[in-house]
């Protein structure tokens, strides 16, 4: 299924379990409560999507585009989100533990209340980024530099 266009469709509670969506325009689709886990995203496009409540554990999302969308709730557990664009997205109350977000672009991201336990977030760009209430226990980047980034 790599490189399908699904722009704007609405796939609410879909399960994608081990599929591969590499490349995939997923652009604008509404994708609440799916369950993605195991499912590899690497290099899609999900700007402007609606993932609140996703479970998608393991996932491969790494290069994938997720400006803009809404991550509210999700549960992403041992996610690979390095290298992914996360730019001014919501990621409240977002599960990311033990994810890999290396490399990322999480500027101007709301991570208020997300639980970033064990994450990795070496070399990524979270300037501007809010992380109020986050849980960053373990987190294998100094939580001043965290917030001198902030600034």
């Amino acid at each position: 299924m790599g490189g399908v266009d699904l722009k704007s469709v609405e796939l609410k509670e879909i399960d994608l379990y081990n599929s591969n969506l590499n490349g995939a325009d997923l652009s604008e689709t509404i994708l609440i409560g799916a369950k993605l886990n195991s499912v590899v995203l690497s290099r899609a496009c999900l700007k402007n999507s609606d993932l609140q409540l996703i479970e998608g554990s393991s996932i491969n999302l790494s290069w994938a585009d997720l400006n803009l969308a809404w991550l509210i709730g999700a549960s992403l557990n041992s996610a690979n989100l390095s290298n992914a664009s996360i730019y001014q997205a919501n990621l409240k109350r977002i599960n990311l533990n033990s994810a890999n977000l290396t490399g990322g672009n999480l500027a101007e991201t709301d991570l208020t209340q997300a639980s970033l336990n064990s994450a990795s977030l070496q070399n990524a760009n979270v300037q501007k980024a809010q992380f109020r209430g986050a849980n960053l226990e373990k987190c294998n980047r100094p939580l001043a530099q965290l917030f001198l980034s902030y600034y």
